[in-house]
């Protein structure tokens, strides 16, 4: 349900929220969707001036959670994850083209790796239904980065009236409000991520001299090789971000049901298999905290490996 907020325009945050329920913080604008877009002035665009330049620098690194809604009763298992990628480049692409062709051109850091990552759209009151993936009512989903500009070019985006229905594969999810989720501290350099999505490792064969790996299989949680292929995988995320490479996998405390799903992009078609996983780290306040929002694992551009907030 859109929140129909007509006021003359921005009014300045000043009041204190609890962390997982933060929109933006003061000094700030309050940053809600709007059900009128005419209170908007500008055609219905919404005012950049709502999220300031080096937004998010200050706060921490952050995640976008979109509240949506749609009359759909399933999503096709096919298309749980693949159109989120398709979705966060076509936000780039209108808010930040620059950045947008950068990232899809060559990944960022010295991995190449894509420096996004989402969730599936999930529907909590949604009737379940044996082998569907149910959907219906209302629901949400969410969107991050480690980068804040790339969080600040979707939240334009997903903020913007005109774009107030997302096509997911051909289920229309109606957008009702977009706010800021900030990551926990991990002061302590511990932490216990669960993904909500699977998380995707493969076994590569060694190349030829000159040539590229090749992947031979995906490594599930009970493999041997699992955990150090987790955390070489970590570190190179942390890397790419610019965090200390220093994560340990203290340990894997639950696993979830394997799936399989789609993807689709330059060089990301095919079907990839996981499995939820929930793990014990150390490391880097700073390289926790980019995993929350980058997600863990390979193939996280495609979906998986989304961090449960």
């Amino acid at each position: 349900m859109v929140e129909d907020m007509r006021m003359a325009g921005p009014v300045p945050l000043s009041l204190t929220f609890p962390r997982s329920e933060v929109i933006v913080r003061a000094p700030v604008y309050v940053a809600y969707r709007w059900a009128n877009a005419s209170c908007l002035g500008g055609g219905g665009v919404l005012p950049r001036a709502l999220i300031r330049p080096g937004w998010g620098e200050e706060e921490g690194t952050v995640r976008l959670r979109l509240e949506i809604s749609t009359r759909a009763r399933e999503i096709p298992w096919e298309n749980v994850l693949a159109p989120g990628r398709g979705i966060v480049y076509d936000a780039l692409r209108r808010t930040a083209p620059d950045l947008a062709e950068r990232v899809h051109e060559s990944g960022w850091g010295q991995h190449g790796m894509a420096p996004f990552e989402y969730s599936a759209p999930m529907f909590p009151q949604a009737r379940r239904m044996r082998g569907k993936y149910a959907a219906g009512g209302a629901g949400h989903g969410e969107f991050g980065s480690p980068l804040p500009e790339l969080v600040q070019a979707l939240a334009l985006h997903f903020m913007n009236p005109a774009h107030s229905v997302l096509d997911w594969g051909g289920v229309a999810l109606q957008v009702g409000s977009v706010t800021v989720q900030q990551a926990p501290s991990f002061t302590a350099g511990r932490a216990r991520l669960r993904t909500v999505n699977p998380l995707h490792l493969s076994e590569y064969k060694q190349p030829e001299p000159g040539g590229e790996h090749t992947a031979v299989r995906a490594l599930l949680p009970e493999d041997p090789a699992y955990p150090v292929a987790l955390e070489r995988n970590l570190n190179r995320r942390a890397e790419t971000f610019g965090q200390d490479p220093g994560i340990t996998v203290e340990g894997i405390t639950w696993v979830g049901v394997r799936r399989t799903f789609r993807v689709s992009g330059q060089g990301h078609s095919g079907r990839r298999t996981g499995a939820p996983v929930e793990i014990e780290l150390t490391g880097s306040s700073g390289a926790l905290s980019a995993l929350w929002s980058a997600g863990l694992g390979q193939q996280t551009g495609a979906g998986f490996g989304w961090v449960a907030a």
